[in-house]
């Protein structure tokens, strides 16, 4: 690869990442990024979008070519110093925002006539300065909150947009480009979907259409805390995955190759799977559970399956505990509720 998507491919994989939380339950700008960067460990719960650009760059081996620096303002002072700026978008540039360069900043992965695609820490799904995480945004190039891009000295030279490096060395003119990592320049590589109440991951998967593991290869930041999402939390959806939830499968969809009977032998075929009841189980602290046939239904299945369970039809403490080690034995999402996923497997997971 190329350094410019050697930066990029790492910025890139961090999308998803997510700030810490006070006790409270707020945002606090904790993060990791300031302490692995020698010199910026100071810069923890500050506003990052500056140290995550120098995180990418360090992680690269390409510290030279960026500023190591926690302050927007210093970075564009780093690169005009060096005769490094230009008023045009470059794949792998780092982008500058607000009054003179000073209020945030990110890393181009993609341009066009119109609009800048670009990586940024410390932002939002509406593009905010301060914000929860890493995201791909999307910006007009022509916004007057753009205030320019440094160009670091990629040994391959710059891909630029700028009309005036046209033909000069180290510089390849483009009006339209895309991330050489692989990003689309369509700037639809991903899509983000906003936490609701009640919400986990393994249900944002399912309705989605897609699979756990692929939602968590897109938001790499949650895989060590994959069971504590929060309302208004935002998640990454693959590019690839479609639009509209899909159905869920009817109970007479044919088995699946290799999948023998239901037995009790926890192996059974699709074909055997009861409808799920649309509504997923949880167990809430302080509450009294509820009672389901639809739970019942489930309690009877884990118990065929020779799970110690009481089948009383109340989603309790007791059979939220039952679900979360069944969804680790099976490599499921490990937060106790029994959404479309786990219902499925405990029809037709494999016995471990």
């Amino acid at each position: 690869m190329t350094q410019a998507a050697d930066v990029l491919s790492i910025a890139k994989a961090e999308v998803g990442y997510r700030e810490g939380r006070s006790s409270n339950g707020s945002y606090n700008n904790h993060q990791k990024y300031s302490n692995e960067v020698p010199g910026l460990e100071w810069s923890d719960y500050q506003p990052w979008c500056a140290t995550f650009c120098s995180w990418s760059a360090m992680k690269a081996g390409l510290s030279n070519l960026f500023p190591r620096t926690a302050s927007c303002a210093s970075g564009v002072t780093w690169f005009k110093d060096r005769g490094r700026w230009s008023a045009y978008p470059a794949i792998g540039a780092q982008v500058f925002f607000g009054p003179g360069g000073g209020t945030h900043t990110g890393l181009v992965y993609a341009y066009d006539a119109n609009y800048i695609f670009s990586i940024e820490g410390n932002t939002n799904d509406n593009g905010s300065p301060e914000g929860i995480g890493v995201f791909l945004r999307k910006r007009a190039r022509r916004d007057g909150y753009v205030y320019g891009y440094g160009l670091p000295e990629y040994s391959e030279g710059v891909t630029t947009a700028d009309p005036g490096l046209n033909g000069r060395s180290g510089f390849t003119y483009a009006s339209t480009a895309s991330d050489p990592s692989g990003t689309s320049s369509s700037g639809t590589s991903a899509r983000t979907v906003v936490v609701r109440a009640g919400q986990t991951l393994g249900a944002i998967a399912a309705a989605a259409g897609i699979s756990l593991a692929a939602l968590l290869s897109v938001n790499p930041g949650l895989k060590s805390h994959p069971d504590t999402i929060h309302p208004g939390d935002t998640v990454t959806i693959p590019a690839t995955a479609p639009t509209q939830p899909p159905a869920i499968p009817p109970s007479s969809t044919p088995p699946a190759s290799g999948s023998g009977s239901n037995s009790g032998s926890g192996s059974g075929s699709s074909s055997s799977v009861p409808a799920f009841p649309g509504t997923p189980f949880r167990y809430t602290s302080g509450r009294a559970p509820v009672y389901s046939a639809a739970v019942k239904k489930w309690q009877q299945q884990m118990q065929a399956r020779g799970w110690s369970i009481s089948v009383d039809g109340y989603y309790g403490p007791a059979s939220a505990s039952v679900a979360l080690r069944f969804q680790r034995e099976k490599g499921l999402m490990p937060d106790g509720v029994v959404g479309p996923i786990t219902w499925r497997a405990a029809w037709t997971a494999p016995r471990t």
